[in-house]
């Protein structure tokens, strides 16, 4: 990997470390990360990256190579280069994320919008339903458990299909991030998506429900911390529906990338986690109209 980085960066270094199919190394003391890359989208990463970095909005620079392209395909692998601020390894804070949503609150950058979760979520339902139905047999605990979680989702769709929008309230977000994310990661460009700006938190607290259940106190102090709107509050709701923490393993395990078993840290707070979505509702309850679903009335 040194030649080709030596090749196509005029960039030369010693002392290169590979972990987990990223490359780090450093030159004249900046620091750079050679990361493999869907090459899906990654022109639109690449202009919101330097629109952000243009507004003052720190993102990792994406460096293009001597042929002036975006990424670079080695051992036919597609990869990008970033030039980093420095290592970033500490760990992310929900400060550090309501930061930056804050400061990128509104940018519009439509081709990475990801706000019509109700289309996503029935697209990913649909084609997780198909692959149950092809390899169910092969993991009897998803094929207990993916009805349940599945309902989650749908009742998150009703809600969200039946709410009144406010597709404006957008930030630059994440596809994932979690209590064990870095600044690296926060600052990613290929983490970017363009989503209402509740989206990382609902995603980080669904995460530190896995690690610690009781998070209902924590919710409620971001509420008002944040000052949040009752259509805020709502969506962030809205999102907790959507049980990432459950489908994330399950792709994982259906790929064969995680044994089966690793589901079982999930299953085992089903309860919980149910019980956490009826505080919440009547919690909010107290001080907006909410629709009537009468299995969340009840703690």
């Amino acid at each position: 990997m040194k030649n080709a980085i030596a090749y196509y960066y005029n960039l030369y270094s010693y002392d290169i470390h590979q972990i987990k199919g990223i490359y780090k190394f450093t030159v004249g003391g900046i620091y750079y990360v050679l990361s493999p890359c869907d090459i899906t989208e990654i022109k639109q990463v690449y202009e919101l990256s330097k629109e952000l970095f243009q507004k003052g909005i720190y993102t990792h620079q994406i460096i293009p190579n001597i042929s002036n392209s975006i990424y670079t395909t080695i051992n036919n692998i597609n990869y990008v280069l970033f030039r980093l601020y420095s290592e970033m390894e500490e760990k992310v804070r929900i400060q550090d994320i309501i930061q930056f949503n804050n400061a990128t609150f509104n940018i519009d950058f439509e081709q990475l919008n990801r706000q019509n979760w109700a289309l996503l979520w029935e697209n990913k339902i649909d084609y997780f339903e198909y692959q149950v139905n092809q390899f169910g047999k092969k993991f009897p605990k998803i094929r207990e458990s993916f009805s349940y979680y599945v309902g989650l989702a749908e009742t998150g769709i009703s809600l969200y299909v039946n709410s009144s929008l406010d597709n404006s309230n957008r930030a630059v977000s994440h596809k994932r991030i979690k209590v064990g994310s870095t600044m690296y990661d926060l600052y990613n460009p290929l983490n970017l998506v363009i989503d209402y700006k509740v989206r990382d938190i609902a995603e980080y607290f669904k995460d530190l429900f896995l690690i610690k259940e009781d998070i209902f106190g924590e919710i409620i102090e971001y509420f008002e911390y944040q000052h949040l709107s009752t259509y805020d509050c709502f969506i962030f709701f809205v999102r907790m529906f959507y049980p990432s923490f459950y489908f994330d393993l399950y792709e994982k395990i259906i790929e064969e990338q995680i044994e089966e078993e690793k589901i079982d840290d999930v299953i085992e707070k089903t309860e919980a986690y149910e019980h956490l979505l009826k505080k919440l509702y009547i919690h909010l309850s107290g001080y907006m109209n909410m629709p009537d679903i009468e299995w969340l009335k009840k703690v």
